[in-house]
């Protein structure tokens, strides 16, 4: 393809995906904005999970995603919600999140971030049975009804996931903090009519201890991204006033972190699409350093968004005008850049390892690019406050 319809489909069909995305991180980021100054002083605790989360329910809910599209394909599970099917693999993608968010809650105690820790414990206890109840059930929905209309469900299904988890996990975490600082009875029975709930359902789905070791391969996967999503969360917690004192960032962060994702996992699939078609000889063949350069030319004004929509939701929620932040304006598409570059060389020597790309290199990006867009916000808050 010329490298001029390479710019072309960057700017006609990379480029609106990218921003629908950015819009919705901008949901979740209103709420950590808001709220950040509170999480920081309240439930220190939270800031460590929370990368893991947002970045587990990518990983679980888009692994789920691909599942039903296989079974459907193979007529394995009829085309309906109903399915028992359906259920079964709601209930273990429940305890699938359950496992690695735990972990990271204990790390974060031993660690000495003790604060509230019970409670911080059932906030996300409760969010994650509840998230992951929503998320199972639309998952399965939006593959179904893909699958329906003859359109292929894993060209459609995992962006619409992982753009639901970003909209539901911040938000719904923030509910569960202000409904334990306004109606402590009802947080504690809310949280033990969710676990009540996972437990009928588990009943009901019938999955036995036996069904998880298909799951084995999974479970190590994201568990282990879990634990490196720890770099992120120790550092937004040792940083989050900085962060909270420049305002922009505190709205912006979500969204710079699905973001930088979204670029590494662009490049990770279409390079794994061009080794397995033979269309990259060595690894500095032309042809993927042209898509990244035509991703790059859509980088400034992906950068330019981040600053407009944030400053724009700074205003409205707290009534305070901010001027762009030519830090990062200026910085932000090189540090895309950087993403796409190590995406690119990622997916290059685990093909050449016999590793498949898709499988490994896109929730390996995605929870690697929360880890550099964490460090790099912590960066650009040191420049922008002068620290």
């Amino acid at each position: 393809m010329p490298f001029g319809n390479k710019v072309r489909t960057a700017f006609r069909v990379s480029l609106p995906s990218l921003v629908v995305s950015l819009t919705i991180g901008f949901f979740g980021g209103t709420f950590l904005g808001k709220y950040l100054e509170r999480i920081r002083r309240g439930y220190p605790g939270l800031l460590v999970i929370l990368p893991g989360m947002m970045g587990l329910r990518g990983n679980v809910f888009s692994a789920m995603a691909s599942r039903f599209s296989t079974m459907l394909y193979i007529g394995e599970l009829e085309p309906s919600v109903k399915e028992r099917k359906v259920l079964e693999n709601v209930v273990i993608a429940m305890l699938l999140s359950l496992i690695p968010v735990s972990l990271l809650w204990a790390i974060g105690v031993i660690r000495g971030i003790r604060y509230h820790a019970l409670e911080i414990l059932f906030i996300v206890v409760g969010s994650t049975i509840l998230i992951s109840l929503l998320l199972g059930y639309f998952t399965a929905g939006i593959t179904i009804l893909a699958f329906k209309r003859n359109v292929d469900p894993d060209s459609l299904a995992a962006p619409l996931v992982a753009s639901m988890g970003d909209l539901l996990t911040i938000p719904t975490l923030i509910g569960f903090i202000l409904l334990l600082e306004s109606n402590v009875k009802l947080f504690w029975s809310l949280n033990g009519l969710s676990i009540v709930l996972l437990l009928v359902l588990w009943g009901i789905s019938r999955v036995g201890l036996s069904k998880f070791g298909e799951y084995r391969g999974l479970f190590v996967t994201i568990t282990a991204l879990a634990m490196l999503s720890l770099i992120s969360g120790f550092a937004l917690e040792r940083f989050s006033g900085l962060i909270a004192s420049t305002i922009i960032l505190g709205f912006a962060y979500p969204s710079i972190l699905s973001s930088f994702g979204n670029y590494g996992s662009i490049i990770a699939a279409k390079t794994s699409t061009k080794l397995n078609l033979g269309e990259i000889e060595s690894y500095l063949s032309k042809e993927p350093f042209e898509e990244i350069l035509a991703l790059f030319l859509t980088t400034p004004v992906v950068g330019l968004l981040i600053n407009l929509f944030g400053s724009g939701i700074a205003y409205l929620i707290l009534g305070k005008g901010l001027d762009l932040s030519f830090e990062l304006i200026l910085t932000y598409p090189f540090m895309a850049l950087f993403i796409m570059f190590y995406a690119y060389s990622l997916s290059y020597v685990l093909f050449q390892h016999n590793i498949d790309p898709d499988s490994v290199a896109i929730p390996l990006i995605a929870n690697n690019s929360d880890i550099f867009g964490t460090l790099y916000v912590v960066f650009i808050a040191r420049l922008m406050v002068g620290a």
